[in-house]
Order: C-alpha cells, then sequence, then structure tokens
C-alpha cells in the first residue's frame, strides 16, 4: 500500500486538480486507487469535478470517524471517478485535516485497507494548502509527499517554507526521498530544475500548463477521448510513472537510488549555486 499526500503553497497551482489527475491516470493493476479531499477548505472535487453528483453520506469523515470495518465504510460513502469503480473518491471537507496537529493517527487507519478484502490500495490525499507554520505530522501517515508549485518567482518564494517542512522531516539515511517537488508550467518562466534546485527538493517532474484540460478536472467540463491525449494527460502519466518507482523504492529500503529519480539541476545553478530561483 502507498499513501501519497499532495500539497501547495499560497498562490500556487491547485494541488487538488493535481490530486485528480494522479487518481485518473494511476495504473489499476488489479488494485484499486482511493482519492481523499482532505483540504480544509473542502469540497471542491465534488462541486467541481463531480459538479454536485455526489451522494448522501459521501464524504473524508469515513476514513476519520469509522468505527467498525473500514473497507466498508469506505465503499459506503465513496463515490466512483470513472467507469472502473475501482477508482473512488472520499470527498471533502474532511472533519480533521490531516494537516492539524495531533491528526496523524487517525490518517494513519488508511493503513487498514490493504489488510482487508485482500486487494492493494494506492491513497492519494489532497491536503490542500499547506498553513504557515504546520507541523510535519502529516510525514508519519503518508509514505510520499508531493509539493506542488508553479515556476514563478512568487510561487517559489512562497513555496519555500512548505520546502523546509519537507525538508527538516525527511528522513536522515533514507534510500529515497519521501518529499518531492512537481512543478506546474515549466518554464513560466523558469525551468523544473531551476525551480528545484533553489528549493532544495528532487524533483519529480513537471505538468504541463494546459487550462483546457485542466478546466475538466477543476469544473467537470465536458470531455471527450481527446482528453487523455492532452499534454497536462500525457505529463501526469510520466509523473505518475516516477511516483510509483519513488514508492517502489522507499518500500525497498536496501534498493539504491534509482538514477532517474534523483534531483535535476540547470547547468547555471550547479556551475553557482549561489545564483538560484528566488533567493
Amino acid at each position: 500500500m502507498t499513501v501519497i499526500a499532495v500539497f501547495s503553497a499560497k498562490g500556487a497551482p491547485g494541488a487538488t486538480t493535481t490530486a485528480l489527475a494522479l487518481a485518473l491516470a494511476w495504473p489499476l493493476n488489479g488494485g484499486s486507487v482511493l482519492l481523499v479531499d482532505a483540504d480544509p477548505a473542502g469540497a471542491d472535487l465534488a462541486s467541481g469535478y463531480l459538479q454536485g453528483a455526489t451522494g448522501p453520506g459521501a464524504g473524508a469523515g469515513a476514513v476519520a470517524t469509522a468505527r467498525g470495518d473500514l473497507l466498508d465504510a469506505v465503499h459506503g460513502s465513496a463515490v466512483a471517478l470513472d467507469a472502473t469503480g475501482s477508482r473512488l473518491l472520499l470527498a471533502g471537507p474532511a472533519p480533521f485535516p490531516p494537516t492539524r496537529s495531533g491528526a496523524a493517527p487517525a490518517w494513519s487507519r488508511l493503513r487498514e485497507l490493504d489488510s482487508t478484502g485482500g486487494e492493494s490500495w494506492t491513497v492519494l490525499v489532497d491536503v490542500g494548502r499547506l498553513p504557515a507554520g504546520v507541523d510535519a505530522s502529516l510525514l508519519a501517515a503518508a509514505d510520499l509527499v508531493v509539493l506542488v508549485t508553479g515556476s514563478s518567482l512568487r510561487a517559489v518564494a512562497a513555496a519555500r517554507p512548505a520546502a523546509t517542512v519537507l525538508r527538516t522531516a525527511e528522513p536522515a539515511h533514507s534510500s529515497s526521498p519521501r518529499g518531492w517537488l512537481l512543478v506546474v508550467g515549466e518554464r513560466r518562466p523558469y525551468p523544473a530544475d531551476e525551480v528545484a534546485s533553489s528549493l532544495g527538493l528532487p524533483l519529480l517532474g513537471s505538468l504541463a500548463w494546459d487550462p483546457r484540460a485542466a478546466v475538466v478536472l477543476s469544473d467537470g467540463a465536458p470531455a471527450g477521448r481527446w482528453f487523455a491525449r492532452t499534454p497536462l494527460m500525457r505529463s501526469v502519466a510520466a509523473v505518475t510513472g516516477r511516483l510509483r518507482d519513488s514508492a517502489e523504492s522507499l518500500l525497498s529500503p536496501l534498493s539504491p537510488l534509482k538514477p532517474d529519480a534523483t534531483p535535476l539541476r540547470s547547468s547555471a545553478s550547479a556551475a553557482n549555486p549561489g545564483t538560484v530561483v528566488g533567493s
């Protein structure tokens, strides 16, 4: 089982849209994908992508408050994201946002899914924007944490405190990093590798700036067969592959870090570390 938390900083592109794109692109391979809307602001997925089409009782509260079998609670409260029935959403808002101090034990219950039903689960948690001064307790319940940011100076400056939280929470001798940076809209205006170098985080990859495809995810705009071939969804597929590689490496602590999962740096930044974006 893999639990992946996705969040952004103030002024950054949406963590919610990114988490939804990852859930839709994640290979099932006989398992299930659960997307949890744990954004304290909440309900963007229900009112946006699903356009309000959530059943009674649907909500992320099933994770934090279920007293009986968690699998039953999930299937009783989740909404299918597509026709497979294996990509599910627990809509927000969550009663115990995972960024709240001390909330990690409630969210660690997600791991019970792998011990029931005999199927493999990938859980994506949309955390929303990371509040200033938040502690790193969410990392105790997540295998991987993805910080979403843009490539402008303003976006990099806003992401810097969150990047510091991820760096300080990183285990000292991990064979693979848990905290990753995902850049939306590379070269608007700075390259993704330069942004990652400035923030001191390993680069997961970049997502294409693609407003036409993004509005399908954010607002439930009509999508045809063209949607899977858009620049956004093609870039999401590449990022999903790297996340899966990272999860496999993390779950096999004796395996070496894969070369394609190392931080990328631009030649200019590598030659002169003092001239990085937004410093």
